[in-house]
């Protein structure tokens, strides 16, 4: 009986851990650093840069327009030159898309599979017209 009040006390306590986390849409107007460290968005961005952290990592800091929302997303993105990393979260199920550019190769990060969210399509059409 222990062991389940341990683990009822632990849910409770992510729980409220997660209902003080800062609204995502007050993201709006932040830079891609501030997208990248919310909570809700934080572990999902390195596990799927896994392999690009360091990119990715330099992607947040490239120069680009704030947060915008877009159909219940977060977008973000920076471009310099041959390099960019457009960034993607749906607040409602928390999905994130990452799209690195290195040295003008494309690199699709997440998510893995070919499926590409057509909210995305207008903000990431203003990413490529950036190059």
């Amino acid at each position: 009986m222990p062991a389940r009040r341990a683990l009822l006390l632990a849910a409770l306590g992510a729980g409220a851990a997660r209902a003080e986390e800062p609204p995502l849409i007050g993201l709006v107007g932040a830079d891609m650093v501030a997208l990248a460290a919310h909570p809700a968005v934080r572990l999902l961005i390195r596990n799927a840069a896994r392999g690009f952290q360091q990119h990715v990592y330099e992607g947040l800091r490239l120069p680009g327009p704030p947060i915008t929302e877009h159909d219940n997303w977060l977008i973000g993105w920076g471009r310099q030159g041959q390099r960019g990393l457009f960034m993607a979260f749906q607040m409602r199920e928390e999905q994130l898309v990452l799209f690195l550019l290195v040295d003008g190769r494309p690199t699709y990060l997440s998510p893995r599979s070919s499926h590409w969210p057509p909210a995305l399509a207008e903000p990431f059409a203003a990413f490529r017209a950036a190059g």
